[in-house]
């Protein structure tokens, strides 16, 4: 009787232990939006959901996702913390502060700009005015980095 019921202990452990193997874990995922050409990666969770304009952590990493829900990569976030260019936080740069943010997207707008001006992604003068003021509201600023542009660029010059 007792090599019995061991024997059926063993068959139920056995069982069960066939059965736990057979569940499927759920884990999030990472996607690739494929209607941009590829290039924007997003993260599905394990519950389908995913996370929009925040941080993640993801297998101990922290991620930035934006406000579409996509992952920020090779950049300063929204909030002054670099990305590498696989989107993970680089822990041994500081925050930036809001006058640095100031700062860096100031050059980045004017970088924009000449390429704009330059590569001829404005169809007038006119236009390009109109991005001048959009990114430096300040009219001195905008009338200082319109003629600093015209001075060194000229319009649709530059080729690709």
């Amino acid at each position: 009787m007792k090599k019995a019921m061991k024997k059926l202990v063993t068959l139920l452990m056995v069982a069960c232990l066939m059965v736990a193997n057979c569940i499927t874990a759920f884990a999030g995922e990472w996607k690739k939006d494929t209607e941009y050409g590829g290039y924007f990666w997003w993260y599905q969770r394990d519950d389908g959901s995913y996370p929009v304009d925040c941080w993640e952590n993801i297998d101990g990493k922290y991620y930035y996702f934006d406000f579409m829900g996509y992952l920020e990569t090779d950049c300063i976030t929204a909030d002054g913390y670099h990305v590498d260019e696989n989107g993970a936080w680089i822990e041994s740069i500081p925050q930036m502060s809001q006058e640095e943010m100031d700062e860096y997207y100031k050059s980045l707008y004017k970088e924009v700009l000449i390429d704009y001006y330059e590569h001829g992604f404005v169809s007038s003068e006119e236009e390009f005015e109109y991005y001048v003021n959009l990114y430096f509201p300040d009219p001195v600023e905008a009338e200082f980095v319109m003629n600093e542009i015209r001075s060194n660029y000229s319009m649709g010059s530059a080729e690709y």
